[in-house]
């Protein structure tokens, strides 16, 4: 994923994306990384699950068949209405990426 995936990033998290599969019938999944720069175990844990939620809530609103790794930067004021607004925007960004190099292909 860190090699091969696509990237998009913002201010709040930067995401990576890899296919699962070309016809989208697989679930997408997440996985979130939080560096040791946001604090002791409480706070890192802390945001994991706003990562989660964040992905769990808009899943519907996600394409299929994807697999997405969330890294958010180290900042103070990380909320989960943020996350999802970088989630969604990010995902576009990533999706059209994706488009791109299959049609250059």
């Amino acid at each position: 994923m860190f090699r091969e995936g696509l990237r998009a990033r913002d201010s709040r998290l930067t995401l990576i994306a890899s296919r699962r599969g070309e016809d989208g019938e697989l679930p997408s999944r997440l996985a979130a990384a939080v560096s040791g720069r946001h604090g002791n175990a409480v706070a890192r844990n802390r945001i994991k699950r706003l990562c989660r939620e964040a992905f769990r809530t808009n899943r519907d609103q996600l394409p299929a068949g994807w697999d997405f790794v969330m890294l958010p930067r180290p900042r103070t004021d990380l909320t989960l209405a943020g996350m999802k607004d970088s989630l969604i925007a990010l995902t576009a960004k990533i999706v059209d990426q994706s488009k791109e190099d299959r049609d250059d292909s």
